[in-house]
């Protein structure tokens, strides 16, 4: 075991493309950081749906996300993984951290169609049920294209 590879992010233990894609596939939370503007960073769990390269997130109307990003569309997602805490230190950790800047959309289609597939990808195919409550709230769009990416998968030697 190379300790140095179980406790950083390096060359050697970063994920590729395709492992990227796969370990976005599974179901989990991520966390989203914006900028309050105050010092601050504003970091909640999220869901989301990673779809044709990019993150796609619903919020309600009164998100401070939302909020912050109009004043500043810098984000940060980590979608992370850490089985050590319960299965020991060879049970490794991964991690997907993402940079990038956010786009915010209030068309009615592309609300539609992304709060869908998220409650469904997360609640299932009953989740339908939520989707007009939900809708009512009154929803953007959030739109998260990496430009940049840290990760790592500690199992990796």
């Amino acid at each position: 075991m190379n300790p140095k590879s179980k406790s950083t992010a390096t060359k050697e233990n970063a994920l590729d493309a395709q492992e990227i894609d796969d370990f976005l596939a599974v179901r989990q939370d991520g966390r989203l950081g914006t900028n309050r503007g105050d010092g601050w960073w504003h970091v909640t769990p999220i869901w989301y749906l990673w779809e044709d390269g990019r993150f796609h997130h619903t919020l309600g109307a009164g998100r401070r996300h939302l909020r912050n990003l109009r004043a500043d569309p810098h984000a940060t997602l980590c979608v992370d993984e850490d089985p050590r805490l319960t299965e020991g230190l060879e049970a490794g950790a991964r991690s997907v951290v993402c940079f990038g800047l956010a786009e915010l959309s209030t068309d009615e289609d592309l609300i539609r169609s992304v709060t869908e597939k998220i409650l469904v990808r997360y609640l299932g195919p009953e989740a339908g049920a939520y989707v007009e409550p939900i809708m009512a709230e009154g929803r953007t769009i959030v739109t998260l294209t990496p430009s940049d990416w840290l990760t790592w998968d500690y199992t990796k030697d």
